[in-house]
């Protein structure tokens, strides 16, 4: 829309024209609605001028900090002169308080202009209210200045912008107060409801995109259950559709939407930055380019100060793309209510990430959060933790830190589901509480599993250091470069940290899970056979170099070969136990029991390899120093398969126990 801006433009100047206009088109009814409408959009382009003057300001003050030269905000607002793009890299402080800014004067005039468009329709009502904008219009008018020279005082931006005045009235505050008596004549002056949406100076064109709009909303709309909001209205400005939608009850929740052509222009404000973020991720696959977020300073009266405004440009490859992207966009605004809300109460539970995912999720396959929200949100689900923990959780203690991420956030996202479809079901809220109650005792039950998971690992890292003191008295069998032990000797130490770490962690677990002690029984006891394996490598750096025996060593090295197995076949006993505990069959059991035997037998075979050892030590021994590092090494060998020997009891224990119940 072309829009003029010299200076003098009054009342009695703009009505007829209007006036001519409609009762051209044989509808002098619809007068004050175009007033209105144009109002609104004079609304929209006073913020830009707004928005120019404070955003050339700061530039002039930070010259060497970077701005945006707000076109896609003026174009948003239908001011098509480029001119106005140059003013904010182009603005100077000339002297404190004092700035140039280019086409300072027109920038003035625009406000003047937009200010006494807005007026127009409010002043046509000759009410008392009316003479109240009246004066303070002609009040405020003269505190804008010319913009003579280009020259602009800091005061006069202030008296024009700010939305606080302690001290008297603004620009800003009249173009506040007239905005809400306009949004609320728009209400009053609605000709016709399409689907919900209240419409007027619509052709047939356009109610087909704003029922495609509206089927978007209704299909989604019952997520939010009896929360108000999504209510809707629909004009026509020359050449623009414009649908405006106000989501919840937030202060400076708002989309507008404008459509021209098949471009569509979705200008949206959110008091939220995560909110606005998450609103811009659900249109990741439709090929909606965002402009930079500007954030701003809202009314006195605002829920908080500061909103920030985002706005996405899409070109539609034809009318039913066109219709089908309007639709598209409907059906999100039910997943922005109480967004922020239903996000803090899966922090209780979740990394910040992996809540916003979540809510994420629960949009993508349109089951919302409010259901989950209304069953008592994480009231519910600390409800169940203490029914399915031995040791209640405390509130904000992470789920995930029993559970893990990945089960956590399942879970989450069938809680948000089961919470909607029960709900939209009519089931009692009881029942369905009772199924999420029920459902978190069932990954309660596969923590188990996790818990075994973890003591596999440490298994595996058993059998890693087993290998390494294996090979490193090969090694010394072999005579090569003894920096390959030492530095074996601080990877088994490496290891050992992990395993400790292992070890904690299902310890920390087990206390909360109930008939969870046996698994921390078994990782400690195997914990010691991996410690003694790390000593082991340890007393290998020792063995002096002049008077190693390759005879003693030989005997050594097969001990070393007996606990690499017994590891080896301590975790097969774990995963076979796994299979046995799911659902027992024959060839299952056999294949546990099989390697708890070998576990046994590899225990009882380092017993006579030890006693041969030692009978060699006695023997091949040159000196004190090496009888003694082999005959410790040899003990510690030993013991590691003594541990392990114990460790495969306990499983083998659980397990029968398991199967006689």
């Amino acid at each position: 829309m072309k829009t003029p801006f010299s200076s003098g433009t009054s009342l009695e100047s703009m009505m007829p024209v209007k006036k001519e206009i409609i009762e051209e088109l044989g509808e002098g009814g619809l007068i004050l609605p175009t007033l209105v409408n144009k109002a609104l959009l004079a609304n929209d382009r006073i913020k830009y001028f707004f928005t120019l003057l404070q955003t050339a300001r700061a530039r002039a003050d930070n010259p060497n900090h970077d701005f945006s030269n707000l076109l896609v905000e003026r174009e948003g607002a239908g001011i098509e002169d480029p001119v106005f793009d140059r003013v904010v890299a182009e603005s100077e402080r000339v002297r404190e308080g004092v700035y140039r800014m280019p086409h300072a004067s027109r920038v003035l005039d625009g406000v003047r202009e937009t200010l006494n468009e807005m007026a127009v329709p409010l002043l046509s009502l000759k009410d008392g209210e009316a003479a109240v904008f009246g004066q303070r219009l002609s009040d405020l008018e003269q505190t804008i200045p010319s913009g003579e020279g280009d020259l602009v005082d800091n005061s006069a931006i202030e008296s024009i912008t700010s939305a606080h005045a302690p001290d008297g009235d603004s620009v800003h505050l009249l173009v506040m107060d007239m905005h809400k008596v306009l949004n609320r004549l728009q209400g009053e002056l609605a000709r016709e409801i399409i689907e919900g949406a209240m419409t007027y100076l619509l052709g047939e064109d356009d109610k087909d995109l704003v029922r495609a709009f509206m089927s978007g909303i209704s299909r989604t709309s019952p997520l939010k259950f009896d929360h108000p909001g999504l209510g809707t209205t629909s004009t026509r400005s020359g050449e623009k559709l414009i649908i405006q939608n106000d989501i919840g009850m937030t202060d400076a929740h708002v989309i507008v939407i404008n459509v021209v052509g098949n471009s569509v222009t979705i200008i949206y404000t959110d008091i939220h930055m995560q909110r606005l973020e998450f609103f811009q991720s659900l249109f990741e696959n439709r090929k909606v380019i965002w402009s930079d977020t500007l954030s701003k300073k809202g009314a006195a009266s605002f829920e908080k100060k500061i909103y920030h405004l985002s706005t996405g440009t899409f070109v539609a490859s034809g009318r039913e793309d066109l219709a089908g992207f309007l639709e598209f966009t409907g059906s999100r605004l039910v997943f922005l209510i109480d967004w922020n809300r239903a996000r803090k109460r899966l922090r209780n539970f979740l990394l910040t990430k992996d809540a916003g995912s979540v809510l994420k999720w629960a949009a993508d396959h349109e089951c919302g959060h409010m259901g989950f929200l209304i069953l008592g949100g994480e009231k519910m689900v600390y409800d169940a933790l203490e029914m399915a923990s031995r040791v209640p959780m405390r509130y904000g203690e992470p789920l995930h830190q029993i559970l893990g991420r990945e089960k956590s956030i399942e879970y989450f996202q069938w809680v948000l589901r089961t919470s909607t479809t029960g709900l939209l079901a009519h089931q009692s809220r009881l029942l369905i509480q009772d199924e999420i109650k029920a459902e978190l005792l069932r990954y309660f039950r596969s923590a188990h599993e996790g818990l075994m998971e973890i003591c596999e690992e440490h298994a595996t890292l058993t059998i890693s250091v087993a290998t390494m003191v294996r090979e490193s008295l090969q090694y010394i069998q072999q005579g090569d470069d003894s920096d390959f032990i030492v530095r074996s000797a601080m990877r088994t130490k490496r290891w050992e940290s992990e395993a400790d770490l292992l070890v904690t962690k299902v310890r920390t677990l087990s206390r909360r899970i109930e008939h969870a002690d046996f698994y921390s029984q078994l990782i400690f006891t195997a914990d010691d056979a991996l410690d003694f394996l790390e000593e082991a490598s340890f007393f290998v750096t020792l063995i002096p170099s002049v008077t190693r025996s390759k005879k003693i060593n030989q005997h050594i090295v097969g001990m070393a070969e007996l606990a690499e197995k017994s590891a080896q076949e301590f975790l097969k006993a774990l995963i076979a136990s796994q299979h046995v505990r799911k659902g027992y069959s024959r060839d299952d059991m056999q294949e546990f029991l099989h390697a708890v035997d070998q576990v046994l037998s590899f225990e009882h075979q380092s017993d006579e390899a030890l006693r041969q050892a030692q009978k060699t030590v006695l023997v091949e021994s040159k000196d004190w120093k090496e009888m003694q590092v082999y005959s410790d090494l040899a003990r510690t060998i030993e013991e590691s398969t003594n541990s392990m020997m114990k460790a495969v009891y306990i499983i083998k224990d659980e397990i029968m126990e398991r199967m006689n119940r």
